[in-house]
């Protein structure tokens, strides 16, 4: 099973590792709700995009922001698939996406990362 792992890159949380399965949706964004929280920037919607897996692709949506959504630095509209080492921008935060298979035996996630 993928997994996509989302490091913050600027930001209070700068370094911080999210481990989410293709399974399941994750919701980013300054609301109580969302599975990412990026509460500390004012630039961030309360429910800002969603990560998503979609016939083996991974996938973000704007979710109508006020200050939109960015995949390395271009403001998207609708679902935009993702790439390994994409960076997604959400107000002032950045965070850099990977988008990888269960790791082998004997190895975790962190260690991949």
């Amino acid at each position: 099973m993928k997994t996509i792992c989302l490091i913050v890159k600027t930001g209070p949380l700068k370094g911080h590792k999210y481990f989410v399965k293709a399974d399941c949706p994750v919701l980013i964004g300054r609301g109580e709700e969302a599975n990412i929280r990026i509460n500390y920037d004012k630039f961030c919607s309360r429910s800002h995009a969603v990560v998503y897996f979609e016939n083996g692709a991974c996938f973000v949506k704007d979710l109508n922001s006020t200050n939109g959504t960015y995949v390395n630095k271009i403001r998207i509209l609708g679902n935009v698939q993702l790439q390994n080492q994409n960076t997604l921008s959400f107000g002032a935060t950045d965070l850099t996406v990977f988008i990888m298979d269960k790791p082998q035996t004997g190895k975790s996630l962190m260690d991949v990362v």
